[in-house]
């Protein structure tokens, strides 16, 4: 599989924002897999779309077409997008067109972080965990397979992220404000899921992302897929499952009627899934929106 993508969407356009917050209708990640041009698009709601955006694409200003499967007949050059959202919003981003590494995943821990300097955060010890941390406690979040040229850039969607080493970063379920290296206010920003995003970027444009959450005082039980924690009405070991998709007022979707299965013939025939197993990054980018999906019944890997 050839990645080539993204763009740090916070240094592209004027947003007014923290680069850090998921805030807002914008374009995270643009690129090519497989020679198909790809994107996340982050609603400004949550990791879903009410409505699909319409992308559109060129390679070095020239038009390439509109939507998900656009190919690119090329390995070099400019790509650039256009996102319009359902209420006319318009984003635009260009990126080079690099390969790069192949899928991320994310490992967490737990920890609790009194002081918030690189240093104070870096002399504390954290215990592994699978899904939600403590109330109190903060989730440190480390990604797989970063090569030595990488480094993750994080957002997320309330609480506070903070880097802390190329390949890992703390969420705080807290909403703090710095201004120059001065703390100026620290709010408890309450228990439960927070959507994230990290960015790995590797300073040549070959760059990839990974939808993840962060969980802190949750009692939900919460599957991992990919990067992500979804809340489910049952327990599943690792390995394919069938399950039927409901709404979730955070993740976007959640699953119900959950089962083991050992392919996927139970996936309804969904016209925006371009393959089998299911992503939920699909929902999370644009590609399904929600309303097409909820009571579908779809097969998806967990671990």
């Amino acid at each position: 599989m050839i990645v080539l993508s993204l763009l740090l969407a916070a240094c592209q356009e004027p947003f007014s924002e923290d680069r850090h917050d998921l805030v807002g209708f914008r374009i995270v990640g643009i690129g090519v897999e497989d020679g198909v041009a790809k994107a996340a698009v982050w609603s400004g709601e949550g990791p879903w779309h009410e409505q699909t955006p319409t992308l559109s694409w060129a390679l070095d200003g020239e038009p390439l077409g509109e939507g998900f499967e656009v190919t690119v007949p090329a390995e070099e050059g400019v790509l650039s997008l256009t996102a319009t959202s359902a209420s006319g919003e318009e984003r635009t981003a260009v990126v080079d067109v690099r390969s790069s590494g192949g899928a991320l995943t994310v490992a967490r821990q737990a920890v609790v972080i009194d002081g918030l300097t690189l240093e104070e955060r870096r002399a504390v010890t954290g215990s592994n965990i699978e899904t939600a941390a403590q109330a109190g406690e903060a989730v440190r979040l480390t990604l797989s397979t970063l090569s030595d040229v990488e480094s993750a850039r994080w957002m997320s969607a309330g609480g506070t992220i903070m880097e802390l080493e190329a390949d890992t970063a703390d969420f705080l379920a807290e909403d703090i404000v710095i201004d120059d290296g001065e703390l100026i206010s620290r709010e408890d920003a309450g228990v439960g899921r927070y959507p994230l995003l990290a960015l790995v970027i590797d300073g040549q444009g070959g760059n990839r992302w990974l939808w993840t959450d962060a969980a802190v005082g949750s009692s939900e039980l919460l599957l991992r897929h990919e990067g992500r924690l979804v809340v489910s009405d049952a327990a599943a070991e690792p390995g394919l499952i069938a399950a039927t998709l409901i709404e979730d007022a955070i993740g976007g979707v959640g699953l119900s009627d959950v089962v083991p299965v050992t392919d996927t013939a139970e996936q309804d025939d969904l016209p925006c899934i371009p393959a089998v197993p299911m992503s939920l990054s699909w929902i999370a980018e644009g590609r399904c929106a929600r309303a097409d999906v909820l009571g579908a019944r779809v097969v998806l890997e967990v671990w």
